[in-house]
């Protein structure tokens, strides 16, 4: 497969926005919600592009390109775009290309140790009854997570409980807030990244590390 450098790719970025690039990182660096949907919206075709050298899977496409834009936002929070080594538009594919290698080689790690396990077949549905450890365990998690969501923002707890308790599609979360979908998006994965923050600060350090 191909490097990024050595791909022929014109890195214009499409989407309309009044933001020059210096204003977009830095709304970015602060997450400003205009710099993030000017960002989102003028980089897709450039993350697509990327992503279509390690996914065929159109379905699954999406997905990854949320993956790509949240990751580039949080490298881009630890200051590792240096404007003199080059654009922004240059640095995102660098970024998406080299996560894309390694999400690759996860997965591919992770079907080596699966073929080479040692074939005891699972069982087609989970034991109903659970021991009274694991009960104890199950209320543990319970507490430690309702404990969580109360320090979360008040929109991050709604957009975690409409999507994973009521089971709602990010259509109809982004229709019951009056945004996009884009939006709805972006704010949960934004709010899920709190969760797991205030859940590792919750947890002891022991749990954490494992």
């Amino acid at each position: 497969m191909q490097s990024p450098e050595a791909i022929p790719i014109q890195l214009v970025p499409s989407g309309e926005s009044s933001l020059e690039e210096s204003e977009l990182v830095q709304g970015l660096r602060e997450r400003r919600e205009d710099a993030v949907q000017a960002y989102l919206a003028r980089y897709r075709s450039l993350f697509f592009h990327c992503i279509g050298h390690f996914e065929a899977d159109p379905a699954l496409r999406e997905d990854l390109f949320q993956e790509l834009s949240w990751h580039a936002l949080e490298r881009l929070a630890r200051d590792s775009f240096d404007p003199e080594r080059g654009s922004f538009g240059t640095w995102l594919y660098r970024v998406a290309w080299c996560r894309c290698v390694d999400l690759k080689r996860q997965q591919n790690a992770r079907r080596r140790h699966q073929a080479a396990a040692t074939g005891e077949e699972l069982p087609d549905r989970p034991d109903p009854s659970s021991s009274p450890v694991q009960q104890a365990e199950e209320g543990e998690i319970e507490a430690l997570v309702r404990s969580a969501l109360n320090d979360l923002e008040p929109e991050e707890r709604s957009l975690l409980s409409l999507r994973y308790v009521e089971e709602r599609t990010l259509v109809e979360i982004a229709a019951r807030l009056s945004i996009t979908v884009e939006q709805a998006k972006y704010r949960l994965k934004r709010a899920s990244a709190a969760m797991r923050r205030t859940l590792l600060h919750r947890m002891p350090r022991t749990e954490a590390v494992e």
